[in-house]
């Protein structure tokens, strides 16, 4: 593939369950873009092809009304034939997916500006009613320079707006869902701040807060079962990490911190008082990819 609409193919840069990204070329600026898109033609569902589609125009929608150095910026969403596609700013780094997958986990520093810098944009997105839905580590880019940008706001909700999910289903990556997502009740920034503390959990401790070969043994830890406290997977973190997790990952959103910011604050309180910690390797464990997940009323 030479060009979808009038821009330059370059290369590959991934494959997902949904479709492929290429690094790509605007030429009537010379500015280097990503492009994402979704083959429609593989769906033989007509219904499911107009989902997909649907997805692609809620991510550059969502996107598009938000404007915030920690956002990837969306240009542009279009269709050609059966390819529909979306072309946004190109980030020249690293996924947080891809640094955990590494020998090294990172260090103190790293990590910290991680957290912050993807609470700030969250707490941007809530204040303009949106929901991102989907945070993990995939989803959430390092610059080369370090600079930190959340992507993929395909799964997002504007609250405002009308329902975005089926009768009985949730959309969502299983591993970091939170229990009202999961149970297709309402879903506020604290949904979010539920990822966020799954993602520290698991920088940490190098484990998933909640694991099962099996989705529906997943699904019922995450609404029924508390993880193991942090400081028993990592000997290095004290007690207060794991009472600032704790409420971070409560099953009840009314009882987590009012912002994504004020957990990543309080978290960075209670990993100071031990000056030593450092994260642990991230174990082989893999997610489970983002998916429809049934639930017992309708999303909200």
């Amino acid at each position: 593939m030479d060009r979808i609409g009038r821009y330059e193919i370059l290369d590959e840069l991934g494959r997902g369950a949904m479709g492929v990204v290429y690094r790509a070329k605007d030429p009537s600026i010379g500015r280097l873009i990503a492009i994402k898109t979704i083959r429609l033609a593989d769906f033989a569902d007509p219904a499911e092809s107009e989902r997909l589609r649907e997805r692609l125009r809620r991510e550059a929608h969502s996107a598009g009304i938000l404007s915030h150095p920690g956002i990837v910026v969306v240009f542009d969403v279009g269709q050609e034939g059966e390819l529909a596609y979306i072309a946004m700013e190109f980030i020249a780094g690293r996924s947080l997916e891809s640094i955990l997958d590494g020998e090294q986990p990172p260090d103190q520093k790293t990590i910290l500006n991680v957290l912050r810098e993807t609470a700030a944009a969250l707490d941007h997105a809530h204040k303009k009613g949106i929901v991102h839905r989907d945070i993990k580590p995939a989803n959430i880019l390092i610059s080369d320079d370090g600079v930190v940008k959340i992507t993929d706001f395909g799964v997002a909700k504007i609250s405002a707006s009308h329902k975005l999910t089926q009768a009985g289903t949730v959309l969502g990556t299983p591993n970091y869902m939170s229990p009202e997502q999961i149970q297709g009740k309402d879903v506020d920034g604290r949904a979010d701040q539920f990822a966020l503390a799954v993602i520290a959990y698991e920088v940490l401790t190098g484990e998933k807060p909640f694991t099962a070969d099996q989705l529906t043994a997943l699904l019922y830890k995450i609404v029924a079962e508390p993880p193991a406290p942090p400081q028993n997977l990592n000997a290095t973190l004290g007690w207060p990490v794991a009472v600032v997790l704790e409420r971070a990952l409560a099953k009840d959103p009314a009882e987590r911190y009012k912002s994504c910011s004020d957990f990543v604050a309080a978290l960075e309180t209670a990993l100071a008082t031990k000056k030593d910690w450092k994260a642990v390797p991230r174990t082989a464990g893999e997610n489970l990819p983002t998916a429809e997940v049934g639930t017992t009323t309708r999303g909200r």
